[in-house]
């Protein structure tokens, strides 16, 4: 597998994900490097490694309640 796409994180990567949803990281400072994006329709991948991932876990859940919540009030 490739390397974390965290930029400065050389530790390899473990898990796929899309970019779409990785987004929420570089909402909170950290730059990413996509792979296999062929924009517009193919927004590409990155690989986070377990402590990058951990932390994407964390803030996305977020993102999915206020997603949950949205969606039973309308």
């Amino acid at each position: 597998m490739k390397e974390c796409s965290v930029e400065g994180c050389s530790k390899e990567g473990v898990h796929e994900i899309s970019y779409v949803n990785a987004k929420v990281l570089e909402e909170h400072g950290l730059k990413l490097r996509v792979y296999h994006a062929r924009p517009p329709r193919r927004p590409g991948v990155v690989y986070l490694c377990e402590e990058h991932y951990k932390l994407w876990k964390k803030l996305s859940k977020k993102e999915h309640k206020i997603e949950k919540m949205l969606m039973k009030g309308a």
